[in-house]
C-alpha cells in the first residue's frame, strides 16, 4: 500500500485532544494543500476561518488545538464582479448546494493532509446546530451569502487508540444502479454493526440486552429518530433565508 492510501485508511475521528500545539507552519501546509482541492467552475465558493481562540474551540470544537470553519461564501465572487461592473445573484438552493460541495471536498482534503503530517482531526457539523447568530458574531461572518457548514477540529490525541472504527460497504456501494437491501442483507448489515471486531461501540450485545435493546442500531434508533430540536431547525432555516440562500419566492408564479 502506498503512503497516500495508508494515510486515508488510517484516518480517525478524535474527540479528546491533548494540549500539544500545532505550529503555524503546519497549519499553512494544511491550508496550501487544501487550496488544491477540486471545485465548481474554479470559483472556490467557500471561505476558511482558522480558529485558535480557546473559548471558541471549547464551545464548538471539542477543545481541539486548532479548528478550521468552512463557510459557503459568495462574497469574494460578488465583490470581484462588482469591481468589474457586473452584478450577480444566488437566490436559489442550487447556489447553496454548489458551495456545500466545494466546502465538503476541501474539508476532506484537510483531514488527509493533516493525517499525512501526523495531526488528527474530527469533522463536525455542530456549528450550525448551535446558536448561529452567536457564531456569526464571534467569527464576524458576512451578513449575506455566507453560511458556516463544516468545522474541522485539529490536534493530537490525549491517548492512542488500539483500533480504527469500522465502515460498512453493504448498501453503500451500488454497481450499475441503485438497489434496496433485502431482509437477509439488512440482517447481515445490522450484524456488522454489532460485530466487536468492527469497533462501532465499546458496548457488547450483553450490555445492550441489559439496557433493553437488541444491539447497536436498535439502541441508536430507539434513542434518536433523526430529528433535531424545533428551535434548531427554525434557526437554520431563518439563517439560510436571511443570508440569501432560500429566496425562492421570486421563482414561484
Amino acid at each position: 500500500m502506498n503512503e497516500i492510501l495508508r494515510t486515508i485508511h488510517n484516518l480517525r475521528s478524535i474527540r479528546k485532544f491533548s494540549e500539544k500545539e500545532i505550529s503555524k507552519e503546519e497549519i499553512e501546509k494544511i491550508l496550501e494543500a487544501t487550496l488544491r482541492t477540486g471545485n465548481s467552475g474554479n470559483r472556490q465558493i467557500y471561505s476558511i476561518i482558522v480558529v485558535d481562540n480557546k473559548e471558541i474551540l471549547k464551545e464548538y470544537f471539542y477543545s481541539a488545538n486548532k479548528a478550521l470553519v468552512f463557510c459557503i461564501d459568495y462574497n469574494r465572487w460578488f465583490d470581484c464582479a462588482k469591481h468589474l461592473g457586473y452584478s450577480l445573484v444566488v437566490g436559489d438552493i442550487r447556489g447553496f448546494i454548489m458551495g456545500a460541495i466545494d466546502a465538503s471536498l476541501a474539508s476532506q482534503t484537510v483531514t488527509i493532509t493533516a493525517k499525512a503530517i501526523g495531526i488528527d482531526s474530527l469533522i463536525t457539523t455542530s456549528i450550525f446546530r448551535k446558536d448561529l447568530k452567536h457564531l456569526y458574531d464571534v467569527l464576524k461572518l458576512p451578513e449575506k451569502y455566507c453560511f458556516p457548514i463544516i468545522g474541522v477540529c485539529l490536534g493530537y490525541p490525549q491517548e492512542e487508540s488500539g483500533y480504527l472504527k469500522g465502515r460498512v460497504r453493504k448498501g453503500v456501494i451500488h454497481y450499475g444502479h441503485y438497489y434496496r437491501l433485502t431482509t437477509e442483507e439488512l440482517d447481515e448489515l445490522i450484524s456488522e454493526y454489532d460485530n466487536p471486531d468492527n469497533h462501532f461501540t465499546t458496548r457488547t450485545i450483553d450490555d445492550f440486552m441489559k439496557e433493553g435493546t437488541k444491539g447497536y442500531l436498535d439502541d441508536y434508533f430507539k434513542g434518536w429518530d433523526g430529528s433535531f430540536k424545533e428551535e434548531q431547525i427554525i434557526d437554520c432555516y431563518e439563517t439560510l433565508q436571511k443570508r440569501g440562500f432560500l429566496d425562492i419566492q421570486k421563482y414561484i408564479k
